[in-house]
């Protein structure tokens, strides 16, 4: 059960890289072209990059500690 708790973390938490990356970041565009504005995929990466690698290693410490 590790494992997949493990994979679906992982898949998860990568879906804040890039633009493309889960639904909700289009839903997101989206909702900003709706009120004049946009981001380009690079400037999202620019946010996205740093998310994902920051919030990956909090996962994987807590699961590292929780699946022991």
């Amino acid at each position: 059960p590790g494992q997949w708790i493990s994979l679906a973390a992982g898949s998860t938490l990568a879906g804040n890289l890039t633009l493309l990356g889960a639904a909700a970041n289009i839903i997101v565009l989206e909702a900003a072209e709706n009120k004049g504005e946009t981001f380009s995929f690079l400037e999202f990466l620019r946010a996205g990059a740093p998310t994902a690698i920051l919030t990956s290693a909090i996962a994987a410490v807590f699961l590292g500690f929780i699946l022991g």
